[in-house]
């Protein structure tokens, strides 16, 4: 097998294996690879409905009820049925869903440096070369899934 094709399954495997893992982001509870991408979006657009979770994140209604129900449980996020439509509820960030979300910004931030750094020193050759790889990549994951 190819070096960079082992290279590049590995790092897959690293990354799957993080969903299992779990931090506070600044809380009292544990946070969840996909439940703290949940609180992102909603972050990032103030309220959403589930459905709009849903086709954000790429995953079933029911998948991202669940995940809702759980940040729920845990504080971070709370449901309001929207007046205007009483069969829809929005999602949106309570005050420790609000501390979870800006923890979870400031950890990209810091953890992205040292890629934008190395990026910084690539040519735009390189650069398009990766990209283009990180593309097909990204492809060839949706046909193994």
């Amino acid at each position: 097998m190819h070096k960079i094709v082992k290279n590049y399954l590995s790092l897959f495997e690293k990354i799957s294996n993080m969903s299992r893992q779990s931090k506070s982001f600044d809380t009292d509870v544990k946070i969840y690879r996909s439940e703290i991408h949940v609180i992102q979006f909603i972050g990032d657009n103030t309220e959403l409905y589930v459905s709009e979770i849903s086709k954000l994140i790429g995953v079933t209604k029911g998948t991202v009820s669940q995940i809702v129900k759980r940040l729920e449980s845990k504080g971070l996020v709370r449901k309001k049925t929207d007046e205007a439509n009483n069969t829809r509820q929005l999602v949106r960030l309570t005050e420790k869903g609000k501390t979870a979300y800006a923890a979870h910004n400031r950890y990209h931030l810091e953890q992205n440096i040292e890629m934008e750094n190395y990026l910084k020193t690539l040519d735009a050759d390189q650069l398009a070369l990766l990209e283009e790889f990180i593309h097909r990549a990204g492809e060839m994951i949706e046909d193994h899934i």
